[in-house]
């Protein structure tokens, strides 16, 4: 009996039950730590592109808002979408936003206050009840469905920000920005990349051939002259002359193939103190590769149009270079945001087939972007009717390889642009597709090695001399 009571006081069973205890305690404390994370709804986004968080663009206009904005999710319990619903949740709780989930099945009529359309399961309905407006957003634009032309299957990408955060500009918006661009001219289509942000801008779109109208619209805010390859009229350029000349608004690119000499065109900018140089830029120390001088990365100059750039690159393939007149009059400024290096220089000969500097081209430093204000209607007229013009060098500034994704400062550069000349009090937003492919983590060979020999050979050594010396001490006490 008095040998089985020691069995309890020894040091074996006290050294048992303090390692059974502090095994009950984790346990407890990991039951406890999950419900606590469940209960509040605590994740963390490890996708590389983190898909499931929002930007901190959207995050700012979100926790703007002062309206009170409802956000609709149509869909019946159990049929989320689990990538929608993870996005739309994070809109929850800032500013005055709620997002509520109504189930179309038990509230079939629910949706006919607000459209006419047919509601889909995972559609949302994104409703500022202060101002009275209402935007739906369908499922199937959230996340995207495509094809992979390199591996020749399906691919996805995931579209809820974007969608979500646009369709919350246009519910608290005070008012629609026009843009107008020209046609006739060959201009450059606007591609899909472009559009889009366009869409998402809230920025609504529509061509105008300048030759067959008296006047540029009165409700045009931004005029767009995307790269044409044909010149414009001496009727055309009055018209936009006209139009500038009342304090407007205007985006141009530039064009080094055009296929005629841009007289009129250039004579836009000229009245507005930048002359165009002859040919395309070749500039050696300011390009992305050493072998191709004409990619430019020009240098980015401190300006709003370029306050987001960070770290990325604004890339301008082929561009014409521009300079600033010096004999310009008092209400005209002329502010460069891309320039090039000084050792730039003008190739004439389009037909050229070296790189090297000839006789006849002309010599840098130029800029490739820059932004034109003069003052004089806005000082006759009030505030806000001051004439501005962004120039690009070229139209590939705003190509979809550049301006799909923030991978280059070309998409920020142009979302400033933008909300420079339309004058918002909020910033363009128009955030980039994320992709839904699954994503493969790549180890290298020499990791693959490393870790291999760490996890076989020697931990379990580690673990087996660990255990050998505590075998031998307690042998030897």
């Amino acid at each position: 009996m008095n040998d089985f009571k020691k069995s309890f006081s020894n040091r074996r069973f006290k050294m048992g039950g303090y390692q059974t205890l502090v095994m009950v305690i984790v346990i407890v404390l990991v039951i406890v730590l999950n419900l606590v994370v469940n209960k509040l709804n605590i994740s963390v986004d490890l996708s590389s592109d983190q898909k499931y968080t929002l930007t901190e663009d959207s995050k700012k206009l979100a926790s703007g808002v002062q309206d009170s904005v409802k956000m609709y999710f149509m869909c019946p319990e159990g049929q989320e979408q689990v990538v929608i619903e993870k996005v739309l949740q994070q809109y929850n709780g800032l500013g005055n936003i709620e997002v509520i989930q109504k189930d179309p099945v038990i509230y079939p009529t629910f949706a006919q206050q607000y459209t006419e359309d047919e509601i889909q399961s995972n559609d949302v309905i994104v409703v500022n009840e202060t101002k009275n407006k209402n935007k739906v957003v369908k499922g199937t634009e959230m996340i995207v469905q495509g094809m992979d032309y390199t591996t020749y299957s399906e691919s996805y990408t995931l579209d809820a920000e974007g969608q979500l955060t646009s369709a919350l500009q246009s519910v608290t918006a005070e008012d629609t920005v026009k843009m107008y661009y020209t046609s006739g001219h060959n201009e450059a289509q606007l591609n899909d990349s472009l559009t889009d942000i366009l869409r998402k801008s809230n920025i609504d779109y529509e061509e105008i051939a300048t030759s067959s109208k008296d006047k540029i619209p009165e409700d045009c805010n931004i005029l767009m002259i995307n790269a044409p390859q044909y010149d414009f009229s001496e009727e055309e350029y009055k018209r936009i002359s006209d139009y500038l000349a009342d304090g407007g608004k205007a985006m141009f690119f530039l064009n080094v193939q055009a296929a005629e000499k841009m007289t009129n065109y250039e004579k836009l900018l000229s009245d507005y103190g930048v002359n165009v140089a002859e040919g395309y830029v070749v500039d050696v120390q300011g390009a992305m590769n050493a072998n191709y001088p004409t990619m430019l990365v020009p240098q980015i100059e401190q300006h709003e149009l370029t306050a987001d750039v960070g770290n990325t690159q604004v890339v301008l393939p082929v561009s014409k270079g521009m300079t600033t007149q010096s004999d310009v009059r008092s209400t005209l400024t002329v502010t460069p945001f891309l320039t090039t290096t000084d050792s730039a220089y003008s190739k004439v000969d389009l037909k050229a087939t070296s790189m090297e500097k000839e006789e006849g081209d002309i010599q840098g430093p130029f800029s490739t972007g820059l932004v034109i204000k003069d003052a004089y209607t806005e000082n006759t007229q009030g505030e806000g009717k001051a004439t501005e013009i962004v120039v690009f060098g070229t139209g590939n500034a705003a190509a979809s390889d550049f301006i799909a994704t923030n991978q280059f400062g070309n998409r920020s550069v142009l979302l400033n642009t933008l909300t420079y000349l339309s004058g918002t009090k909020t910033s363009t937003l128009a955030v980039p597709t994320r992709n839904l492919n699954e994503e493969s983590v790549v180890i290298q060979q020499g990791n693959r090695i490393f870790f291999t020999v760490l996890l076989v050979v020697i931990i379990p050594l580690a673990l087996l001399a660990f255990g050998f010396v505590i075998w031998y001490r307690r042998g030897k006490s």
